[in-house]
């Protein structure tokens, strides 16, 4: 019965959180509810879980760099597609900017949003790698929860997680501003 024994290559955290996921996604998606935080949740949280399995199972050996950003990346685009398929709609806004509010601004939200994503993204693949950064003693509540460290999903499943969420932000953006550029250059008339 070595295969019961603590810590586990994949940890019982991410297990139960990606299968709590498909189910949120499923309601979600069944009962067209993307307005439920349940819905968000669900939506980030099983493509990043997923996706850290993937790269555990068949990338194993490959650039951890590499695949955090792919992940990310593929994490963002799973994300709008659930929410899209339970009902979720980005529509365009007719004017961002307003002079009477004491509101950023897109463009430095976005400069605040791609900032964040770099700097997240250099720190956490400093920090990370490595499975000789700490002993059993110090990592035995993370390696317990989230699995080994000295293997690629532990790592990869925060690093995708957060940063899919930064990221999404930065896609939504991205997508309203071509919104409003193609409402502007190419008016209906």
């Amino acid at each position: 019965m070595s295969y019961l024994t603590l810590p586990w290559v994949i940890g019982p955290l991410p297990i139960v959180v990606t299968v709590w996921a498909a189910y949120a996604c499923g309601i979600a998606i069944a009962q067209k509810t993307w307005t439920s935080g349940e819905a968000f949740l669900g939506a980030l949280l099983l493509p990043s879980g997923l996706t850290a399995t993937g790269c555990q199972l068949i990338l194993l050996n490959q650039n951890i760099t590499i695949l955090l950003i792919g992940s990310q990346i593929i994490s963002s685009l799973c994300w709008f597609i659930v929410m899209h398929a339970s009902g979720f709609r980005l529509t365009p806004v007719a004017n961002l900017e307003t002079s009477s509010e004491k509101y950023p601004g897109p463009l430095k939200i976005f400069v605040i949003l791609v900032s964040g994503y770099i700097i997240f993204n250099v720190v956490f693949l400093w920090i990370v790698p490595g499975s000789g950064r700490c002993t059993i003693g110090k990592c035995f509540a993370y390696e317990w929860a989230l699995g080994r460290k000295d293997h690629v999903f532990a790592g990869l499943y925060l690093g995708i997680s957060f940063g899919a969420l930064v990221l999404i932000g930065i896609l939504a953006l991205l997508f309203r501003a071509f919104l409003k550029f193609y409402a502007t250059t190419f008016p209906s008339r």
